[in-house]
């Protein structure tokens, strides 16, 4: 009871809180709230809600992957949810393009550790070409290291390619996020 009110409210509003039994003012207390804290609570939550509800805001969360649980009403929600989604397309092309590079990254140690096998194998084949002879053996694992490699490497150039048209299309939503085509970081 000797808790402010407004304050609480004001913080849950502006954290995007929805109300209810379990984010609303009965979790400060269990034992139920009187009408004039709860008054004070609901006057708080809205003013929260006045803050919290701005298409800047609705962008922002949307660029950090945050979740809309909405809470925003009438003509406000439609702002905020249009500015909410810019933001979470440029969110979702960035999150596509850090799991593209770090597939990049695999491909590449992988193009690298059959190159090392390849160069080993061909060594192996002049190594034994002045000895006794050539094992088929060795001819085939060195076919079938090539084969991959070149399957690898065509990998690697489709990445490249994914990543450019990706990057594209972040710098595109990035201008398009901001009236007037403002970069946006």
């Amino acid at each position: 009871r000797n808790n402010d009110w407004y304050a609480l409210g004001y913080e849950d509003g502006l954290a995007g809180r929805p109300s209810g039994p379990a984010s609303g003012p009965e979790r400060y207390c269990p034992t139920g709230v009187a009408e004039p804290e709860l008054t004070q609570y609901r006057l708080g939550r809205e003013a929260g809600l006045g803050a919290y509800c701005t298409p800047h805001n609705a962008f922002e969360l949307g660029k950090g992957g945050s979740r809309y649980q909405g809470v925003c009403n009438g003509a406000v929600e439609t702002g905020f949810l249009r500015a909410y989604h810019q933001g979470k397309q440029i969110h979702d092309v960035e999150t596509q393009i850090r799991r593209l590079d770090t597939i990049l990254i695999v491909n590449e140690s992988e193009r690298d550790r059959l190159d090392h096998s390849i160069l080993q194998r061909r060594t192996q084949l002049a190594e034994a070409r002045l000895g006794a002879g050539v094992p088929e053996t060795l001819r085939a694992e060195l076919r079938e290291l090539e084969a991959t490699a070149e399957m690898v490497e065509a990998e690697i150039d489709a990445l490249r390619a994914a990543l450019r048209e990706h990057h594209a299309q972040l710098g595109l939503l990035r201008q398009e996020a901001v009236p007037g085509g403002a970069a946006v970081t």
